[in-house]
């Protein structure tokens, strides 16, 4: 194994040296503050539908390569690997536009994602991570369409206020053996009482994955990114403070691994993986009896994916672009109607402007003939909602009620079919009463509905997406979930555990059926609403203070999903699977074992057989163990990681790349 000394520096000019990571991660975690469960600060013990926290401390521990990486144990998500450069959360057994992810209160998801795996998620740098909230089985009324089984809300790191001028700058790199990584990320934050400015940047080069058991390079696999952050923040006044930001990440010529190696091509890759947004966000505080708290958000996002494919042997280069302009604005409203019952009401506007092309060159003859782009080009997307969200306190009881009203309107010009005007509605509900049971403790008894209205990838996509040929499909109507779940919640300094079984019914699910015709050697699909089925299981995950120098940590969690309709298992069911942490500090060293496990999948589905990514007789189980240590002075410290010590070839269920071989990645902070 080639190894070379990395260094990681990362000048971040805090006011005290770092801490115990196992009392930090207790006590960040026992603290257990949510907002993305009502759109209001609220403990854990309150909200009675599954959360989970992580923070900062969390987020850096885990020294994770990319966002997907990051989440991947988080309790109720399972990660499916397409490619190196993808990654798509399994949130309750759905993915891909069946779940919700939000940034910084903004909808992340817009209206290409696709049914099924995805990369967007990678396209959020870890780096620029502070706080990531994730709630099962809930989530449409408080953030809209998609969120079927739960929303994952993801928030960017922001300036801080100082009550004397603070500078803080910083430089990282990050760095793995076999040339799998090497990245540098640079951050400026100054601060005042009034105003603040952070400025970050990072680099970042992936060589091959290396497989285990000496199995060697899954290539191409490779790629590189580089990305980029501001953000501003002034207290106008006592009562009012706005904060302006941008963000953007860049990826290029990232290979789609499982068609090059199974699909006989020569080139398939994204090309560019862009991601751009630009937002205003207001807060008054103005204390009057109807509203407390008023938030405005305004904001810009942009998604740009082009990809190159061509076949072995063939002349013909495919260049396809999509791109997504997105203009939002919402406006949140916090009410205190009464010392125990208070509300949180709004509404939002979503607008999507897509441009779509796709040129096939024919290299032999210098030729580039220009056909209809994956989705109808000029296609628009219309989302609108209004919501409301009530937390009534009665003695040992929080009882949570909400509703959303929302609407949809896709105006589709396709050259071949015409113009095309889709329009639907949705109504959902969320009830949820929680028990406390002294002051550690809690049970909960939820009811939530979700919904998923058809985007774009629904209903006009058209070509040649994954093994499939895909026609549009106009017709289609909003997808429903409704949710059951119970479940206790226990914390204290010491411990805390949460515990949930749930049972979600799906109805009027699209579903790709396939048709007996074939164009260019791909079997022809097309979309329908037809399928029922339900998702049932449960999820645990709990924290062991030990002692003020070490701490146990664990989560488990398990879906079993049925196709009612094709009585058959639901497609790309994750197998039940979890992790398990000890945490020790001895001296300046802090040292992390992990282990982390899923068992085998053989349920699966006949998609899941037809799926070349997957073994049609089922994924293998498999477990792999690491190790963390970090030595910690005043001003610096430096991490090594160990990951699958074992060298297990391994691949997580539904994937299109193998795991990560044993290897070493490497850290080093300088803290000035």
């Amino acid at each position: 194994m080639k190894i070379r000394i990395g260094v990681f520096i990362l000048l971040i000019l805090v006011s005290q040296r770092v801490s115990l990571f196992a009392q930090k991660a207790a006590s960040d975690t026992l603290q257990n503050i949510v907002v993305s469960a009502s759109r209001k600060a609220q403990t854990a013990l309150q909200i009675p539908y599954s959360t989970q926290v992580w923070t900062d401390s969390s987020i850096r521990q885990k020294g994770a390569r990319t966002s997907p990486e990051l989440l991947m144990n988080m309790p109720g998500i399972f990660l499916q690997k397409t490619n190196q450069g993808g990654g798509s959360l399994f949130v309750r057994g759905l993915t891909g536009n069946q779940t919700l992810l939000m940034l910084d209160g903004i909808r992340f998801n817009n209206s290409t994602f696709r049914y099924g795996p995805n990369q967007y998620l990678n396209t959020i740098d870890p780096f620029t991570l502070e706080r990531v909230e994730s709630v099962m089985g809930s989530g449409a009324v408080q953030y809209g369409s998609d969120a079927l089984t739960g929303v994952v809300h993801l928030y960017s790191q922001k300036p801080q206020f100082s009550s004397k001028p603070l500078l803080q700058v910083g430089l990282q790199k990050r760095w793995a053996s076999s040339d799998m990584e090497n990245a540098y990320q640079g951050k400026i934050m100054y601060g005042q009482k009034n105003w603040s400015l952070l400025v970050s940047g990072s680099s970042k080069k992936f060589g091959d994955l290396i497989r285990g058991n000496q199995l060697g390079a899954q290539s191409p696999s490779g790629y590189q990114e580089g990305s980029s952050m501001f953000k501003f923040r002034h207290q106008a006044s006592k009562t009012f403070e706005w904060e302006v930001g941008y963000q953007q990440m860049l990826q290029n010529n990232v290979p789609v691994y499982h068609k090059i190696v199974l699909e006989n091509f020569a080139i398939n890759e994204m090309e560019k993986q862009k991601y751009e947004r630009i937002y205003w966000k207001g807060t008054a505080r103005i204390q009057h009896a109807w509203a407390q708290k008023i938030t405005g958000i305004v904001a810009f996002q942009s998604s740009v994916e082009n990809r190159r494919a061509q076949k072995n042997g063939s002349p013909t280069l495919r260049v396809e672009s999509d791109q997504v302009n997105t203009r939002s604005f919402s406006l949140d409203v916090e009410t205190q109607w009464t010392k125990h019952w208070s509300s949180t009401s709004g509404f939002e506007i979503y607008h999507d402007w897509v441009v779509s092309s796709r040129s096939d060159i024919n290299q032999s003859l210098q030729k580039t003939t220009a056909l209809r782009g994956l989705y109808p080009d000029q296609s628009t997307y219309e989302q609108s909602s209004l919501f409301t969200l009530h937390h009534i306190r009665m003695n040992q009881y929080q009882l949570e009620l909400g509703m959303r009203w929302h609407q949809v309107k896709a105006t589709l010009p396709d050259t071949t079919l015409g113009l095309s005007i889709v329009q639907n509605q949705a109504l959902v509900y969320t009830a949820g009463i929680s028990r406390f049971i002294g002051p550690n403790s809690s049970l909960y008894l939820s009811s939530s509905s979700g919904f998923r209205s058809p985007n774009l990838d629904d209903l006009g996509s058209l070509g040649i997406v994954d093994f499939r040929y895909e026609k549009p499909a106009y017709q289609l109507k909003p997808e429903y979930s409704l949710n059951l779940e119970v479940g206790y919640k226990f914390e204290n300094y010491r411990f805390r555990q949460q515990l949930s079984v749930f049972r979600t019914g799906l109805s009027n699910l699209i579903t790709r059926v396939k048709t007996s015709n074939v164009i260019q050697g791909y079997p022809v699909y097309e979309k329908r609403n037809v399928e029922e089925s339900y998702l049932a299981g449960g999820e645990w995950s709990g924290l062991y203070k030990i002692n003020t120098k070490s701490a146990l940590q664990g989560q488990i969690s398990y879906v079993f999903g049925q196709n009612l309709t094709q009585n058959e298992p639901m497609r790309r069911i994750p197998p039940l699977h979890g992790s398990i942490q000890y945490l020790i500090q001895t001296g300046r060293f802090t040292s992390q074992v992990e282990h982390v496990f899923a068992l085998s999948q053989e349920r699966l589905s006949a998609g899941d057989k037809s799926d070349n990514r997957m073994n049609p007789l089922g994924t293998a189980g498999w477990g792999i163990l690491n190790l963390q240590t970090t030595y910690a002075r005043k001003h610096w410290q430096l991490s090594l990681q160990l990951q699958n010590l074992g060298d297990v070839d391994y691949r997580m269920h539904g994937s299109g790349i193998n795991g990560v071989g044993r290897s070493v990645w490497a850290q080093f902070l300088v803290l000035m």
